[in-house]
């Protein structure tokens, strides 16, 4: 709907914040990461695949697929939707080109783009284990032609482009970091490192790449987390993803899926204490109808 004011991935950046963002798939579960004060959405391959499409993130979705759900999440929420674009749907940098014009247009305010190639089933998964078939990844100078390609696509906006490497599990930390280094000094606004975990490995990454970097996916072990937000911010960390919606909203589905089968009624739901404000409450009663039956009222009247 026309007048939504629209916060700026790149002014967060420049004024030094920490960008705190959830995996979203969807308007609905954007709306949740909203309502829950987070600043920005990172539309995730994993979820989105999932939701749109009913299959893993294994490089079956298509880049149309990934365009078409950036679109239609940019348009609906105020938060700067910044999406991960695996290889950039193609090893051309034409293809790379194109598509992340196409991405761009579509809303996208930053984006990963990595080393990997379009095939990335099997051949992915078994990189992580010694010894078995390993992940192609591109040469050093393809994925220098790719990032140029990249940036080419987005110069004259604010659009933040995220190299990413996925080469640790190949080649090692010291070849990933040199990877990251080299795509800085090509321009590269933010950097990241598949596979970093804890702060320890943020601080030796750190020592070579000094600039903006994104730290994947944070975690927990046995409740502890594996970085705290203001350490990470102090070495340049100032992207900081997470994966838990899906989980939240899964698990909620089909435990009120299961009272109200046995039930046979929706008096569980209806009874359910959601815990959200009357304002929150109001937000999502709008996304149901009165919020747009009001403004199609306004077409009606002088």
């Amino acid at each position: 709907m026309p007048g939504k004011t629209k916060l700026r991935f790149m002014d967060m950046l420049k004024n030094g914040e920490m960008v705190f963002a959830p995996c979203v798939w969807d308007c609905y579960s954007a709306k949740a990461a909203e309502l829950s004060g987070f600043k920005a959405v990172l539309l995730a391959g994993t979820p989105a695949a999932a939701a749109l499409t009913g299959t893993p993130d294994l490089g079956i979705m298509t880049a149309d697929e990934l365009i078409y759900l950036t679109e239609r999440v940019a348009a609906f929420s105020p938060l700067p939707v910044l999406v991960d674009f695996d290889e950039g749907y193609g090893d051309s940098p034409l293809n790379t080109y194109r598509n992340v014009s196409r991405l761009v247009q579509a809303g996208c305010q930053g984006f990963t783009l990595d080393d990997g190639m379009g095939i990335r089933g099997w051949s992915r998964l078994a990189a992580v284990k010694p010894g078995e078939h390993p992940y192609e990844l591109v040469s050093r100078e393809q994925f220098a032609a790719k990032i140029r390609a990249a940036l080419k696509a987005i110069e004259g906006t604010d659009t933040v482009l995220i190299a990413r490497t996925e080469v640790r599990c190949n080649e090692g930390f010291d070849e990933a970091i040199y990877r990251m280094k080299m795509a800085e000094d090509l321009g590269a606004h933010m950097t990241m490192i598949n596979k970093v975990c804890g702060i320890e490995e943020a601080r030796y990454v750190a020592e070579t790449c000094k600039g903006w970097k994104m730290y994947p996916d944070i975690i927990s072990h046995n409740g502890k987390t594996d970085a705290s937000l203001d350490e990470l911010l102090k070495l340049n960390f100032n992207l900081v993803t997470m994966h838990f919606f899906e989980k939240a909203s899964i698990s909620a589905m089909v435990k009120h899926g299961k009272e109200n089968f046995k039930n046979g009624n929706t008096v569980y739901s209806d009874l359910f204490e959601t815990e959200l404000t009357q304002e929150e409450t109001q937000q999502i009663r709008g996304m149901n109808g009165q919020k747009w039956l009001d403004f199609e009222k306004s077409f009606y009247t002088d």
